[in-house]
């Protein structure tokens, strides 16, 4: 099992830091909409602050994977459930719940759920 836990977690790490790249590309986006007054001082300045709290987000799951103790779970269902519910806590207290959280625990669930799936198919899985 730990072999499973190890894999979703350097997995769901990619996939963060892939998000991540994907909010950032919409900051750039809103950059050049706004220099060529495509969109306005109001919705430029309300998008980036939306991708900046969206960005805080998943830097702060990325923390809280840091932090914790993997040996702790019996399998990946527990790690998934737990900081699922460490996220909705950080996420709700900084008032960034409905786009950010979201958009990571899709991530969360999305890696959980490929690793179950290509376990399941490995000949010889731990």
């Amino acid at each position: 099992m730990v072999r499973k836990i190890n894999k979703y977690v350097d997995i769901l790490r990619i996939e963060l830091n892939d998000l991540m790249n994907e909010i950032n590309e919409h900051v750039e986006t809103s950059h050049r909409e706004h220099s060529d007054r495509v969109i306005k001082n109001f919705t430029y300045h309300g998008n980036l602050t939306i991708y900046e709290k969206q960005l805080e987000g998943i830097r702060q799951t990325i923390k809280l994977l840091e932090e914790m103790n993997f040996t702790d779970y019996k399998s990946i269902n527990d790690l998934v459930d737990d900081l699922t519910e460490r996220m909705k806590i950080y996420f709700t207290t900084r008032g960034i719940l409905e786009g950010g959280y979201h958009l990571t625990l899709g991530r969360v669930e999305g890696v959980r759920d490929y690793v179950l799936r290509t376990e399941r198919n490995t000949r010889y899985s731990a």
